[in-house]
């Protein structure tokens, strides 16, 4: 039987306490993001929680989020209201409203909680913190590079090493399956999630030989590059396969560090990109850490953004939170505050001891001030 007290501890599913040291950790590793964002002139903006639904959700990113966002209904003006489940769409809102009067391109940069109606395969947590940095102006490789390239030194910043960049195309899918009839287009979909080649060459279709042209050139950057470099292409596919390859070379001569991989037709988790997007990768971690891509405003504007899926990288930040604490017997904020300009961190005894050395061990502290002097336990 479950106790009352153990009944009100519990929480929906999806939800969770994050108690110390993993708070403080978590809030250390988005503060060093965003650092880094900043130094890179991405300015920094903090939306509600909650906004009315029919702004919201409506065109842009947010018109592919409704399945995915809570609502509730606001008592003061009896409207809809929603709750983020992607900041991405706020972003594109303020760009395309309170900032459109400022030059582009706009850099800006935010972090925040979000909460979905369900989780997904690789994490089921339903509320998570979005860290990502949003670049709105016009199209161009500098641009979607210059994102890539500061994403990766954010998760530098943190410890995150060995970092792969896999690079898309998704919109050519939709481009080549355009007009076949929905159960052969669930098939070719299918095997092109799976990379089986095998049965789309078995499939036949329009543009089912330029398709499994590009299946091939799935994998790392020097195999991918030189296989589209021979493709003989005109028109949207020229284009696109040459805005790829430039990207690629912007990306490797700024940070030969950088694994790129090139997947064209990887459209998963994409939902609402119009360009180029990537999906970053590390050895050290496993699945995601990072999605991101080109796609439109809500006022139409070309934009390309980030999002860093946090909680896939709290456990890298190296963390000596009890490494520098100094227990001081009694409170005085003088002898503390000359203890903390030296570098250390202090907490007070409770005066309900004589045994201050046992209560600071119990404390977790790995020195005591002894006659004002700061003493090794």
């Amino acid at each position: 039987m479950i106790s009352s007290s153990s009944r009100k501890g519990l929480l929906p599913a999806g939800l969770s306490d994050i108690l110390y040291p993993d708070a403080q950790i978590q809030a250390k590793t988005i503060e060093k993001l965003l650092d880094v964002f900043s130094n890179y002139g991405y300015m920094r903006v903090k939306p509600p929680l909650v906004e009315y639904e029919e702004s919201l959700l409506s065109d842009g990113p947010g018109k592919v989020l409704k399945d995915s966002t809570f609502r509730i209904m606001d008592p003061l003006s009896q409207k809809m209201m929603a709750l983020r489940s992607d900041v991405t769409a706020q972003i594109s809102r303020i760009a395309s409203t309170r900032l459109s009067h400022l030059p582009r391109p706009l850099r800006l940069s935010y972090s925040g909680d979000v909460l979905r109606v369900k989780g997904d395969s690789f994490n089921m947590e339903r509320q998570k913190t979005q860290v990502g940095v949003e670049l709105i102006g016009p199209k161009s490789e500098l641009i979607d590079a210059e994102i890539i390239l500061v994403c990766c030194q954010s998760l530098k910043s943190v410890n995150i090493k060995n970092i792969t960049v896999d690079l898309n195309l998704p919109f050519l899918r939709e481009y080549f399956l355009k007009g076949i009839k929905k159960p052969l287009k669930e098939k070719i979909n299918e095997a092109i999630d799976r990379k089986d080649l095998q049965t789309l060459t078995k499939l036949k279709f329009d543009n089912s030989e330029i398709i499994l042209k590009l299946m091939k050139s799935v994998g790392s950057s020097e195999h991918g590059f030189r296989l589209l470099s021979e493709l003989k292409l005109d028109g949207i596919l020229l284009e696109a396969r040459d805005y790829l390859l430039k990207v690629i070379n912007i990306i490797q001569e700024n940070d030969n560090s950088i694994n790129i991989s090139i997947d064209p037709l990887e459209n998963r988790g994409f939902k609402y990109h119009t360009g180029l997007t990537f999906t970053v990768f590390s050895e050290m971690l496993k699945g995601e850490v990072v999605k991101g891509g080109s796609y439109n405003t809500l006022s139409g504007e070309t934009a390309t953004g980030c999002t860093i899926y946090t909680e896939k990288i709290y456990n890298q930040v190296i963390t000596d939170e009890n490494n520098d604490l100094v227990y001081i017997p009694y409170l005085n904020m003088v002898e503390a505050n000359n203890v903390i300009q030296k570098g250390f961190k202090v907490i007070f005894g409770t005066a309900l001891t004589n045994n201050f050395d046992q209560e600071a061990n119990q404390l977790k502290c790995k020195y005591i001030l002894k006659n004002n002097i700061i003493v090794k336990l």
